[in-house]
């Protein structure tokens, strides 16, 4: 019987003794994991995006796996870091706040820029593989859309704090309630713009082409403009019509249509609930136009697929985006 209990006893201290050592070492050894403070944080939307900056071996300097995202975080030696958000508000909104949440990081002085692709407008200055840096981030889904009784594709505003009384909202603007449009910050936007004043743009033969055919300039530049964000691809005259009169109506005038994508205002929405709104940069490569070519219908484009130039957007999205990076870098931007 004592030797019975003597061996229970031994057992038992040597099941307990693992646990002992491991939490006197956890005790000396369980300090506070160096956190890390990214410079920049460039988001991509989807795999082209994505391999842009992936192929780059500067980024293989870290990666980190952060809960909430489907890919890394990869990082190059000078604080600068990439992931893949996924397409759409929801999955950009997810992985910004994955990234503000997360432990192992801290972003209170990160800048985060939205750089990828973006559809375009038929104005004659605004030429396929041009790049928007957007002054306005603004909401296309909120409100009412419609079919007219003539017919025809419609937008009504949505209310604000009374939803009785649509339209009486004094100020669409900065709404954490609703997320209908954002301005970006003008200091961070200025220094963008002027980052990226002596970047060359690339072009491609296949491009003129496409500019040709929508009658737009052949010479892709850099200009500033808002982008309207919605997760539904969307085409044509009625559509881009009701975009303008979107903007036009949360920027009370102030900024024009420009561009179209699915990501931004996910972001910059979910970085407002944390007071870091003032902290992003949207850059946006023009890869397609809003409306059909001349001779075409809607119907046609969606049975036969869009004319794009994808791969030049990308290019000089990056280009732009990198001139922008190097600038935080060495200016000192606060």
């Amino acid at each position: 019987m004592i030797k019975h209990i003597i061996r229970i006893s031994i057992i038992s201290m040597a099941c307990t003794m693992p646990w002992i050592a491991t939490n006197a070492l956890a005790a000396v050894t369980n300090q506070p994991s160096a956190v890390m403070s990214p410079k920049v944080i460039v988001l991509t939307a989807f795999p082209p995006e994505w391999h842009a900056w992936t192929t780059q071996k500067s980024y293989q300097y870290k990666s980190l796996s952060i809960p909430g995202l489907y890919r890394p975080l990869i990082c190059d030696h000078q604080g600068v870091c990439v992931t893949e958000t996924g397409e759409g508000e929801m999955n950009a909104a997810i992985t910004v706040t994955s990234l503000v949440k997360d432990p192992e990081i801290d972003v209170k002085k990160t800048i985060f820029i939205r750089s990828g692709i973006a559809g375009g407008v038929d104005k004659k200055e605004s030429a396929l593989g041009s790049v928007y840096i957007n002054n306005w981030i603004i909401s296309w889904a909120f409100g009412h859309h419609y079919l007219s009784d003539q017919k025809a594709l419609a937008w009504a505003a949505p209310g604000c704090d009374d939803y009785s009384a649509p339209g009486k909202c004094a100020d669409y603007t900065q709404n954490t309630l609703e997320n209908l449009a954002y301005k970006v910050n003008p200091a961070l936007l200025n220094m963008a713009v002027k980052a990226s004043a002596n970047v060359e743009l690339a072009n491609t033969s296949g491009a003129q082409e496409l500019d040709k055919t929508f009658k737009v300039s052949s010479r892709p530049k850099i200009m500033t403009g808002a982008t309207i964000t919605g997760d539904d691809f969307w085409i044509g005259k009625e559509n881009q019509k009701i975009a303008e009169q979107i903007v036009h109506l949360y920027t009370h005038g102030q900024a024009k249509y420009t561009n179209t994508a699915m990501e931004d205002l996910g972001d910059i929405a979910a970085l407002s609930r944390f007071g870091l709104a003032d902290h992003y940069l949207s850059i946006r490569g023009i890869s397609d136009i809003d409306v059909p070519p001349p001779g075409k219908t809607e119907e046609q484009i969606w049975k036969t697929g869009d004319l794009y130039a994808s791969n030049l957007a990308e290019e000089n999205a990056v280009r732009v985006t990198k001139a922008v990076i190097d600038h935080l870098l060495h200016e000192n931007y606060k």
